[in-house]
């Protein structure tokens, strides 16, 4: 039963974090109008939006699965109880039927006048005392019994109706999911006939982000090769944040102090990076097909996350401001260093802060800049020279 409780609740947080989820997608579309009916952003949301709805199907069919182990353990319970039940209610026909045999051969009073002493009749009342009370207890036993019987009766059924609904939404989801797989083909299907302008647009893509990868790697080498010496606003940004921890530790939740300029928790963070924006990842880390053109793959130094318009962009950690740069393609780029890691920032607007700057959690280093009129950024995670995949440092969202 205590491991039922357990399954239930875990599936009810990921439902609920699987709806946030499908309601930020759909939200953030609501809101990009302007985006092109057929483009590879536009692929890309479907793929987010197909995922989701897989992952609240295989959740509600998992919802039959935790509904069908409660209603064993009802079963159960209920088979439990009958035995109970029966069993009081075999005891409790002896004790009539002995009470019947008892009242022919001898009433109440010639019981209790028929004692030989004082202190015998004093016993013989508390007995028939104690008789009575005992009768009366198990017949609000019984009574207790068919209750609880009652209630888990119209639990089973209860549980037999959410069964049956949740196959009614499965079948209505799955026949959503069956829509949104076909408005996918569709828009492939008609950017299949464009492979002139994407192989145009994946070239640029790619210089764009070999730009970026030779920039980040050269002030990521200039940073190991030079000590520098924090500036006054440095230090005294260190001290603030420093001074604020340490009154603030005692009383709250925040993690331990972190030097702003070394950042060595940095890695112990991993899965618990606040997101630099909020929104959905449109394209994920690593090397993958290319969503239309055929043998062509890609590769993605880190995740897209497709945002708001003029949704701001935060640093996920406290560090210092190493790089701010213009890259044709992605806008700014900011990289700011956390000791031996870096988080970079693409596709910037209206940047906030300078070189050398201090940053905390959470600032707001600019906005989200638009990509084929969508706004969209490219957050990376660099260990060294390594990059690293920004999922398995981010939290949950």
């Amino acid at each position: 039963m205590a491991q039922t409780s357990k399954e239930r609740a875990k599936l009810e947080y990921e439902k609920k974090r699987n709806l946030q989820k499908i309601e930020k997608v759909n939200k953030i579309l609501k809101e990009t109008q302007s985006e092109k009916e057929n483009s590879l952003s536009r692929i890309k949301a479907y793929e987010e939006q197909i995922s989701n709805q897989e992952t609240k199907i295989e959740l509600s069919k998992t919802e039959i699965g935790v509904i069908s182990k409660e209603m064993s353990d009802i079963s159960v319970s209920q088979k439990g109880l009958l035995t109970q039940l029966e069993k009081l209610q075999k005891d409790y026909a002896q004790i009539l039927y002995n009470e019947s045999k008892n009242n022919k051969k001898l009433n109440t009073l010639s019981f209790l006048f028929s004692a030989g002493s004082i202190n015998e009749l004093f016993l013989r009342y508390k007995y028939l005392e104690q008789y009575s009370q005992n009768k009366k207890e198990q017949l609000a036993t019984i009574k207790n019994l068919n209750t609880q019987l009652g209630q888990r009766n119209s639990e089973l059924n209860l549980k037999r109706a959410n069964q049956n609904k949740i196959l009614e939404e499965i079948e209505i989801e799955t026949n959503g999911l069956s829509s949104l797989k076909e408005e996918q083909n569709e828009a492939l299907e008609k950017l299949s006939g464009k492979e002139t302008a994407l192989r145009e647009e994946l070239k640029k893509t790619r210089k764009s982000l070999t730009d970026l990868n030779s920039r980040i790697s050269s002030v990521i080498n200039s940073s190991r090769k030079t000590t520098r010496k924090p500036s006054e606003e440095m230090l005294k940004r260190e001290r603030e944040i420093l001074a604020k921890r340490k009154k603030d530790s005692k009383t709250s939740s925040e993690p331990a102090i972190i030097s702003t300029f070394t950042n060595k928790n940095f890695k112990e963070f991993q899965r618990k990076l606040d997101w630099p924006t909020k929104g959905f990842i449109s394209d994920r880390f690593g090397v993958k097909k290319h969503p239309v053109l055929k043998n062509v793959r890609v590769e993605n130094n880190g995740v897209d996350i497709r945002t708001n318009a003029g949704a701001g962009v935060h640093a996920v950690f406290e560090g210092t401001v190493l790089d701010i740069s213009q890259i044709p393609g992605l806008n700014t780029v900011i990289a700011i260093q956390h000791g031996e890691y870096y988080t970079v920032y693409a596709n910037i607007n209206d940047p906030k802060v300078r070189v050398n700057q201090a940053v905390g959690i959470g600032q707001v280093i600019g906005s989200a800049a638009n990509k084929d009129g969508i706004p969209e950024i490219n957050f990376q995670i660099w260990h060294n020279f390594d990059k690293l995949n920004p999922e398995n440092w981010l939290g949950p969202k």
